[in-house]
C-alpha cells in the first residue's frame, strides 16, 4: 500500500507529469527526426551527392573540351598558313627543314602530325613512333609504316566530314586527342590543297595537369563498347570516398574511354553531421520554454541574418557593392566573424579579378600588351577614329631571321632579345595613347590612334634605327650583322569604310613587302588603297 501511494503521489505531480510528458515528447521527437532522416534526408543526402559527382565529371569533360578547343586553333594556325598550303601543293621544300623537327613537336606537345595532298594521299608524316623515336619521311614508307594506323582512319573520316576543322578523342591505338583541318591560302578564296592533321597523347604529365586543373583525382581508360564496365556509375566505397565514372564518345566508334574519380564525401558528411546536430538542439529545445527560445532566435541570429542577407541581395541588384552593415562587423561572435571573413573574400576577390585582368591582357614575358588587348583597343580607336575623323595608324614589327637566332644563341638568348627590344620599343613608343603589343612569337604590333600615314612612317623609322644601334649580336643573319626588324606600316582614313582586320592586313602586306626588299627596312600603306610608299633603310 505505501509503494502504490508513493506512485500515486508522483503521478499526482504536475512537475512530474510535466517530466514525464516532456520524456515521452522527445521519444517521439527522436522516433519522427529518425524516421524524417531514414526517408526523407538520407535520400536528399544521396541525391545530392549524386549531383555533386555529376557536377564534377562535368568538369572534367569541360576541361576535355577545352583542351580540344586549343588543339582546334592550333591547327587551324598551321592549316590557314601560306606556307603549308604552298607545301601539300609540292612547292617550298624548305618547308621540312624549317618546321617539320623533333622541337616543334616538343613545343607543340604533339606526338604526330600527317599533311594529306587534294587526293587525300599521304604529303608528310612527322612524329613519334611506338618506341618513341622521332621519325619525319614523305609518306608512310618506312621508318614511317607506323602511321599507316592513323592515315586509314583519316580517310575514313574525310569521306564523311565536312571541310570544317574537326576534333575527337582517341582511344586506339593510343589515348590521345585528334584535331584535322582542311589547308587553305589565307589571303584569298581558294579550294583546300589538302588536310592536316595533328595528334596529341593523353599521356600521364597530361592527365596529371588536368588534375592540376580541375582539383580532382581522375584518370582515363580505353574500353570497347560490348565491355560491362562501360556503364556511367556511383559507387561509395567507405564513409569518406566514392568513385564516379562516365563514358565518353571515342574514335574508332567501337570504344569509348571512360573517365574515372576518386572523390571525397565531405558534403555528406558536413551535411550528416549538420543533421544530427540539429536532432540533438531540438532535443534542447523542447526542455526550455518555447516563446524564450524563438524571442533569443528572433534577437541573436534570425535578424542579423536577415540583415547579412539584405546585405548580399543588394549586392546582386546594386550598381555599386554597399557596405557592410556595422552592427555586424562590431559583434565578437560567429556571426561577426562570418562577416568580418565574408568583407575580407570580397575585398580579395576584387583585387584577384583586378589581377586576372592585369594578367589577360598583358605578355607573361616581356610585360608587353598582349595579342587580345590589342585587339580591343584596335576595335576601339577605329570606331573612335570614325566618330572624330583622325586616322588612326598601325605598325607591325617583325624580329628579321629570328628562328636563325634562336637555332644559333638557344632560346634562352631569344628571350632576352625580346625582352631588349620590347624595352626599346616601349622607350620609342611608350606615350600614353599609344599600344606596344607582343602579337606573335617574334611579332610585335603599335597602335598609334590619331597619328597620320607619315607621322606613323617616321615612328616606325625611328624604331628601326633605335633597334639597329642597340647592335645586338646576330652572327647568322643574312641581312646584318646585328638584329634588326622589318616594319609594315599602314593607315585608315575614318572616311574609307574600313575596319580592324583592314588595317592590320593591310600592315602585315606591308610588312611582308619589306621582307621581299631586303629586310631591315620599313613600308607603308594605307588600308583600301593599292598605293604603297617606302621609307628609305639607312
Amino acid at each position: 500500500m505505501t509503494q502504490a501511494r508513493q506512485m500515486t503521489a508522483l503521478y499526482s505531480s504536475l512537475r512530474n507529469r510535466f517530466l514525464l510528458s516532456l520524456c515521452a515528447v522527445l521519444c517521439l521527437a527522436l522516433l519522427a527526426l529518425v524516421a524524417i532522416a531514414r526517408f526523407q534526408i538520407m535520400p536528399i543526402l544521396l541525391e545530392d551527392e549524386e549531383q555533386y559527382a555529376g557536377g564534377e565529371l562535368d568538369r572534367v569533360e569541360r576541361a576535355i573540351g577545352s583542351e580540344l578547343g586549343h588543339m582546334r586553333r592550333l591547327v587551324e594556325d598551321w592549316a590557314f598558313w601560306d606556307d603549308t598550303y604552298d607545301f601539300v601543293q609540292g612547292e617550298r621544300p624548305e618547308y621540312v627543314d624549317s618546321n617539320l623537327y623533333e622541337s616543334t613537336l616538343e613545343t607543340l606537345d604533339l606526338d604526330l602530325m600527317i599533311f594529306l595532298d587534294a587526293h587525300n594521299q599521304p604529303r608528310w608524316v612527322v612524329g613519334y613512333n611506338g618506341e618513341g623515336e622521332f621519325t619525319s619521311c614523305p609518306g608512310t614508307a618506312p621508318p614511317c609504316d607506323w602511321a599507316d594506323t592513323y592515315i586509314d582512319f583519316l580517310q575514313a573520316r574525310l569521306e564523311g566530314e565536312n571541310e570544317e576543322p574537326q576534333t575527337w578523342l582517341l582511344a586506339k591505338p593510343e589515348l590521345a586527342m585528334a584535331t584535322m583541318s582542311g589547308i587553305y591560302q589565307s589571303r584569298e578564296v581558294s579550294p583546300s590543297a589538302g588536310w592536316l592533321l595533328m595528334v596529341r597523347p593523353l599521356s600521364a604529365p597530361w592527365v596529371e595537369q588536368l588534375r592540376d586543373t580541375t582539383g580532382i583525382d581522375l584518370s582515363l581508360t580505353s574500353i570497347a563498347q560490348d565491355n560491362d564496365v562501360t556503364h556511367d556509375g556511383l559507387e561509395r566505397i567507405s564513409a569518406n570516398r566514392m568513385t564516379a565514372s562516365r563514358t565518353v564518345e571515342a574514335m574508332p566508334d567501337d570504344h569509348l574511354i571512360r573517365i574515372d574519380t576518386l572523390l571525397p564525401r565531405q558534403r555528406y558528411q558536413a551535411s550528416l553531421e549538420t543533421f544530427r546536430f540539429a536532432l540533438y538542439w531540438t532535443v534542447g529545445v523542447l526542455v526550455v520554454t518555447l516563446l524564450v527560445v524563438l524571442w533569443l532566435l528572433e534577437r541573436i541570429v534570425l535578424a542579423p541574418i536577415r540583415q547579412f542577407s539584405h546585405f548580399t541581395q543588394r549586392m546582386h541588384h546594386d550598381a555599386l557593392p554597399p557596405p557592410m552593415p556595422a552592427s555586424l562587423l562590431k559583434r565578437r561572435d560567429e556571426i561577426g566573424t562570418l562577416a568580418q571573413e565574408f568583407r575580407n573574400l570580397l575585398d580579395h576577390q576584387h583585387q584577384q579579378s583586378a589581377l586576372l585582368l592585369e594578367l589577360s591582357q598583358h605578355d607573361s614575358l616581356t610585360g608587353l600588351a598582349n595579342r587580345r588587348l590589342f585587339d580591343e583597343r584596335l576595335e576601339k580607336a577605329v570606331h573612335m577614329a570614325q566618330a572624330s575623323g583622325h586616322e588612326v595608324s598601325a605598325l607591325m614589327i617583325d624580329i628579321d631571321h629570328f628562328k636563325l637566332y634562336n637555332d644559333h644563341y638557344g632560346h634562352l638568348a631569344g628571350d632576352e632579345c625580346l625582352i631588349a627590344l620590347a624595352e626599346c620599343m616601349s622607350r620609342h613608343l611608350g606615350r600614353q595613347d599609344y599600344l606596344v603589343a607582343r602579337t606573335g612569337g617574334e611579332e610585335f604590333s603599335v597602335l598609334l590612334p590619331d597619328t597620320s600615314l607619315e607621322a606613323a612612317i617616321d615612328h616606325g623609322e625611328a624604331l628601326r634605327l633605335a633597334i639597329q644601334e642597340r647592335a645586338l649580336p646576330h652572327a647568322t643573319s643574312p641581312t646584318a650583322a646585328c638584329v634588326t626588324v622589318s616594319i609594315g606600316v599602314a593607315s585608315c582614313h575614318p572616311s574609307a569604310s574600313n575596319n580592324p582586320t583592314a588595317l592590320m592586313q593591310a600592315a602585315d602586306n606591308a610588312l611582308y613587302r619589306a621582307k621581299e626588299s631586303g629586310r631591315n627596312r620599313v613600308k607603308a600603306g594605307a588600308a583600301g588603297r593599292q598605293e604603297w610608299t617606302t621609307t628609305p633603310s639607312s
